[in-house]
């Protein structure tokens, strides 16, 4: 996992120069912006980083269960929606896509 500089570093390497369309016109970004857009690029970069780590670590992290049950509700929908998919779709097709969760989400 890259840290924040390094993730800066690289977006700065591939995007030497950033634009803008302003009033349909095509704008270079001003340094400030420059900097601004690279660091909320990079800030998200790492922390995506940090977020697959911690999936892909067997769910040995302190915050792997609370991103396995977003995981959860974000594929399955809440508890309600669930029993709705099992009442409109079976519980053997219900079986089906929770395991497909649980596959990709193991429990530690």
């Amino acid at each position: 996992m890259a840290t924040l500089e390094e993730n800066k570093t690289t977006l700065k390497n591939a995007d030497s120069e950033l634009y803008k369309s302003v009033n349909g016109v095509r704008v270079q970004l001003t340094d400030d912006e420059y900097n601004a857009q690279i660091e909320e690029w990079a800030t998200n970069m790492t922390n995506q980083q940090a977020k697959d780590t911690i999936v892909n670590d067997g769910g040995t992290h302190a915050d792997y269960k609370q991103i396995r049950k977003d995981a959860y509700i974000s594929l399955l929908g809440d508890v309600y929606d669930q029993l709705d998919y099992i009442y409109h779709n079976g519980l053997d097709a219900w079986k089906v896509q929770i395991k497909i969760v649980k596959d990709k989400y193991p429990k530690p």
